[in-house]
Order: C-alpha cells, then structure tokens, then sequence
C-alpha cells in the first residue's frame, strides 16, 4: 500500500530530475568574469596612511574608494555611497586631504 506521502515524494523526485532551463541563450556571458570581479577587490593601501579608524579604511576599501575617488566626489557622495552620517564623511574626506598633501609636501 502506497501512503499519500509515498506518491507526493516519487511526484517530487521526478519534478527535480528535469534539468533547469535557463532563459539566456548564452549562461555563461551572463555572469561576470573572473577578470572583473579581480578589479572590484583591488584595494587602494595609499588609504592606510590617513589617519582614521582601521574600521573605515577596510569600509572605503570594500567599497571600492581610491584616495583620488574621496577626494575628486567629495564627503556627501562618500555619505551616501557608505551609508554613514556626513561629518564621519566630512572627517574622511578632511584626512585623506591632509595625509595626500602631507605626502606631495614630504616629496
């Protein structure tokens, strides 16, 4: 005797064994290459010599910020891109400053 259970998991085994098709013709183009994903997770270490909380470096690191990129967009664009309050972002922008003409001025 075949319980309701029984016949409800054959259903299932047999659904799941059809093989997934996917609507792009070409599945492959579609996910991001492993040359682009490599550029996203290259870091700018010139952050490290501003002088903020190791925390916010590693975050403006991860978000993909450049030293160039604070300060070219300035402490609102860093605001809203990060999600923190402006006078963190204006105390970030103001660091990076000091420390890139602390470095041109050591040259």
């Amino acid at each position: 005797m075949v319980s309701n259970l029984d016949r409800d998991n054959q259903r299932m085994e047999k659904k799941t064994s059809e093989p997934i098709i996917f609507a792009t013709k070409d599945f492959q183009s579609s996910l991001p290459s492993q040359a682009s994903t490599n550029i996203t997770n290259v870091k700018d270490e010139r952050l490290e010599l501003v002088e903020i909380s190791k925390g916010l470096i590693e975050i403006l690191q991860d978000a993909g910020f450049t030293v160039e990129r604070i300060l070219e967009n300035g402490p609102s664009h860093i605001a809203a891109i990060l999600g923190i309050d402006d006078y963190v972002a204006q105390i970030i922008f103001n660091e990076t400053k000091k420390a890139t003409s602390n470095i041109t001025s050591n040259l």
